[in-house]
């Protein structure tokens, strides 16, 4: 048996990976007797300043391999975000298949495509990003392309990416649902259906859900997210009710208030091993 971990969404700018939050990760990863960590996505803002400099760290103590999310392609040409997908690892008879992903509009099909366009130029991160084409484009692509190379592969199945493959795992909140066109396609769980992909690892939305299965498919979905969002940042407030402020749903504010504070940084040191451990997916194949 090899065991396998899967985690996404570090944001190691956003959330301030230090020395510290290293040691513990890796400490984490010994601790948990992985063979091989997969990270599906969104390492950083900065992919060779940041995320390539960290993963070659963190193969020190473990094989490390990765598909990347769309923070990863700031700064990126599409022929560099094009050579890191579809990646095949072998771990005995099971393979592991990796990409990034992306979305085509489809999970919010009521709004039209220039609806979604100024959605996407006001407010989304991608607007950041040079992609060669139009994005339902990309994931037609993508989809081809992935089935080809699922056709081409024998034994168990293993998929990871950055995008949502699923729409069960979607926003439900009102205000956030026109967000939902940007978080993935359909498609791709109809392809993993298609070829009998037994387990699927994918990050992107900030939720972390237990562990499902959907037509066959064991979908996994426990990214870290933004520190804002972390467990033990909620936990905090409950903790140290004399921190909460007026508008405690502002995720931003009342984070803001309390980081520097030296009874929060204790806090923080003392949950985040927890915080990581709640972060990683193992998966153990033969």
């Amino acid at each position: 048996m090899t065991k396998i971990g899967f985690m996404s969404d570090l944001h190691l700018d956003s959330n301030q990976f230090g020395a510290f939050e290293r040691q513990t990760l890796q400490h984490l990863l010994q601790e948990q007797g992985l063979e091989h960590l997969h990270i599906a996505g969104d390492l950083s803002n900065d992919f060779y300043g940041i995320s390539l400099p960290f993963i070659r760290e963190l193969e020190q103590v473990l094989p490390v391999s990765f598909n990347l999310g769309n923070h990863d392609m700031l700064g990126l040409s599409e022929s560099e975000i094009v050579a890191y997908d579809f990646q095949v690892q072998q771990f005995g008879q099971t393979k592991l298949i990796s990409f990034s992903g992306w979305y085509d509009y489809s999970f919010v099909p009521e709004k039209s495509k220039e609806e979604h366009l100024r959605t996407k130029n006001n407010f989304w991160f991608d607007r950041r990003l040079q992609r060669d084409l139009d994005d339902s484009a990309i994931t037609q692509q993508l989809v081809q392309r992935l089935d080809a190379l699922l056709t081409s592969l024998q034994g168990p199945l293993i998929a990871a990416l950055h995008f949502v493959p699923h729409r069960d795992f979607l926003y439900d909140h009102p205000y956030f649902q026109r967000f939902n066109a940007f978080l993935g396609s359909q498609t791709f769980h109809q392809v993993f259906q298609k070829h009998g992909v037994q387990e699927a690892v994918f990050g992107h939305l900030h939720h972390r859900h237990q562990s499902r299965k959907i037509d066959g498919i064991r979908y996994h979905m426990r990214p870290l997210g933004y520190i804002r969002e972390w467990e033990l940042t909620r936990t905090f407030f409950e903790d140290f009710p004399q921190y909460r402020i007026s508008q405690h749903y502002r995720l931003h504010k009342r984070y803001n208030a309390v980081k520097d504070l030296p009874e929060f940084q204790d806090y923080k040191k003392k949950h985040l091993a927890a915080e990581l451990r709640d972060a990683l997916t193992v998966i153990e194949v033969q």
